[in-house]
């Protein structure tokens, strides 16, 4: 196959990741609380399970987007995200301790991420260039409609449940339906994702793709479902050289931006179900609030961005998450009956939402203007593993922090790390590109 001549024979692959979001979304919010109350864990539990996925995760994105660029392949590398993902949700509820439950979750981090790597390159060696923002966002929304289409189903399909019992046997039955959801996508896959003909180099797209295209929802672990640029292995790629002094530091404020962000959503489900009392189709719907604020805003972002540069537009973000998350806690303090304290959480987590969003377009746009122009793809790739070892951290802190200390002390020091990072940022020069005459590749000229 060449280049896609129409738009139906060329986007219909497309659908063959709704089912897969679907999955996703429907399972994401439940993973943490499945430790603590279909597997009686603690919150440290919930922290490890969270980490374990998390750095499968990193190196599997870097490895598949190796092999997927060396073999010249994709679409086996697109059914091998999707039978990850189908095992992973079907070990997950079939688990009866957390040994097996931690294995489930290592799939999800190794195997299931076969696919983020691959699906955006599809689009960009079966389109022409000049569509491919648009054919990108039109890939982002479906695959958005999908998570949030998960999320409605998860709230659903809880709320039918009723009693401890039977909400646990509900949990492992909405595993194994998603589990099922997957397998649809690899049926659909095989018929209908392309293998081009034209294969490219993902260096081609550095600067032609708008950040804003790349939809990604925020969840308790790293485990993108898209990502153009991957780091590439070897002693040359990863030289200390190819990366600026400002985009070093970049990095070490992202790692304590993810790290904070992991602190936080680590411990974030199970305080409103074991402290606020909330059912998990209730949970569920506060997550339903931040997911559609994300997609609402991502457009939006990216126009700020343009506006008035990424460093104003990610010093508000981390602003408000500062603010947002002890927030949380303090609607503890106050007397309110559920549904205003349904409403409360839900603005406030929508809030959280709204953040990231902003956050997630600028941060993209800020590490590609501040990489020397030779490394982008490097740098980018880079920038998403510092992303996934935040995480890592984070989720380790933020389960042993809620565990000896509380939900409190959580919430503040996921702010303390937020802080630190906005504080990184505030002195660094992000809105300038770096004097390419430093750079590898004019130093050897």
């Amino acid at each position: 196959m060449g280049l896609a001549k129409s738009k139906g024979e060329g986007d219909r692959w497309y659908y063959t990741f709704l089912p897969y979001n679907v999955a996703g979304g429907s399972t994401s919010p439940m993973i943490p609380l499945f430790v603590t109350e279909g597997l009686k864990g603690s919150i440290a539990e919930v922290g490890i399970v969270g980490a374990i996925s998390s750095l499968a995760s990193v190196p599997a994105n870097i490895l598949w987007g190796n092999l997927s660029d060396t073999t010249k392949k994709r679409k086996v590398f697109v059914l091998i995200g999707f039978l990850g993902l189908a095992i992973a949700l079907l070990t997950m509820g079939l688990s009866m301790d957390m040994g097996a439950y931690y294995f489930g979750n290592f799939l999800l981090g190794a195997i299931a991420a076969a696919a983020a790597p691959v699906s955006t390159v599809i689009i960009l060696e079966s389109f022409a260039k000049e569509q491919w923002a648009k054919r990108i966002g039109d890939f982002s929304k479906i695959s958005g409609i999908g998570w949030v289409l998960g999320l409605v189903l998860g709230t659903i399909w809880l709320q039918l449940a009723n009693g401890d019992g039977s909400t646990v046997a509900a949990m492992r039955g909405l595993f194994i339906t998603s589990s099922a959801l997957c397998v649809v996508s690899v049926l659909l896959a095989i018929k209908w994702v392309p293998e081009p003909v034209k294969k490219m180099e993902r260096k081609e797209a550095v600067g032609e793709v708008p950040a804003g295209d790349l939809l990604h929802f925020e969840r308790g672990r790293y485990a993108p479902t898209k990502i153009i640029h991957i780091m590439k292995v070897g002693a040359k790629n990863l030289s200390p050289r190819n990366f600026p002094s400002n985009l070093k530091l970049y990095y070490v404020m992202t790692f304590l931006a993810f790290t904070g962000f992991l602190t936080f959503y680590t411990a974030f489900p199970i305080f409103l179900k074991r402290e606020l009392g909330l059912t998990i189709s209730e949970v569920f719907l506060v997550y339903l609030a931040s997911s559609i604020t994300s997609a609402l805003t991502y457009s939006l972002a990216g126009r700020w961005t343009s506006m008035y540069g990424g460093k104003r537009v990610q010093t508000v973000a981390f602003v408000g998450r500062i603010i947002l998350f002890p927030s949380v806690f303090l609607v503890t303090l106050v007397d309110l009956e559920f549904w205003p304290l349904m409403a409360m959480l839900c603005a406030l987590h929508a809030g959280i939402g709204f953040c990231w969003a902003n956050l997630s377009v600028a941060g993209n746009t800020i590490v590609s203007r501040i990489s020397y122009r030779d490394f982008r793809t490097e740098s980018l790739g880079a920038y998403n593993a510092i992303m996934g070892i935040g995480t890592i951290v984070g989720s380790l802190v933020g389960g042993f922090v809620a565990t000896l200390f509380g939900y409190e002390a959580t919430f503040l020091v996921a702010s303390v790390f937020v802080v630190s990072a906005l504080a990184l940022l505030l002195v660094l020069k992000v809105d300038e590109e770096p004097d390419e005459a430093s750079s590898p590749h004019a130093a050897e000229s």
